[in-house]
């Protein structure tokens, strides 16, 4: 039983993760006014990240760049969410995460490139580098948010961070913007870039998988005649 479960999720270990990264961005805004869910999210996601971390065929990138920036996101979420959420090392946690997602991206990227037939886990490893991208701009944006000034329409407060992985989502996607809204010009830029690197995204990961798509061989059934 033990043995069946540990190979189905080896199996489907890409679309679990998935699945478990999309439920999480479904809840995140919990944790914008509970702590202790945020708390419970920030260690969901830091397993999820180690979940990742097993595609990575460079074992230096989880050694010496995952890891410690996983340890201080996690610690500066932690004193975010408990302790004093203007302590300056609560400042960190967005950082260490635009570091943490910078890398678990170039690892899954480097993998879906090094595969060469269209199955599920490449579908789903696609979507979660879209995802990810998502939320790497979303922690890009509030470091913005923090230091700049009047970076959007409107007043973003530090603790939603949802409202800037929504942003976020929406820029990529190409989708428009509805009450919340670039002013900065230096923001304007970079979100400009991010609706750029969601076309250029979408249209190369649709010519990698038409490339590499290969249809089933039928067995033809003949009748003895």
């Amino acid at each position: 039983m033990r043995q069946s479960a540990i190979q189905y999720v080896h199996k489907y270990r890409s679309e679990l993760l998935l699945f478990a990264l999309v439920v999480q961005i479904m809840i995140s805004p919990l944790a914008d006014f509970h702590p202790l869910i945020g708390a419970v999210l920030a260690v969901i996601v830091l397993l999820l990240v180690f979940a990742g971390a097993t595609y990575m065929t460079n074992k230096r990138l989880p050694l010496f760049v995952v890891i410690p920036a996983a340890v201080i996101w996690l610690v500066a979420r932690a004193l975010e969410a408990f302790g004093n959420s203007d302590h300056p090392f609560t400042h960190l946690a967005p950082v260490a995460g635009l570091v943490l997602s910078c890398a678990v991206l170039w690892a899954l990227l480097q993998r879906f490139s090094s595969q060469h037939i269209v199955t599920r886990n490449l579908i789903a490893e696609a979507f979660i580098n879209y995802l990810v991208i998502a939320i790497a701009f979303s922690q890009l944006y509030w470091i913005f948010n923090h230091f700049l000034r009047q970076p959007f329409s409107h007043p973003v407060p530090r603790n939603q961070t949802s409202d800037l992985l929504y942003f976020s989502m929406v820029t990529l996607s190409n989708l428009g913007y509805s009450t919340l809204a670039p002013i900065n010009p230096y923001l304007q830029f970079v979100t400009a870039l991010e609706s750029m690197l969601g076309i250029f995204y979408i249209a190369v990961v649709v010519a990698r998988i038409v490339s590499s798509y290969r249809p089933r061989q039928r067995r033809a059934d003949r009748m003895p005649g």
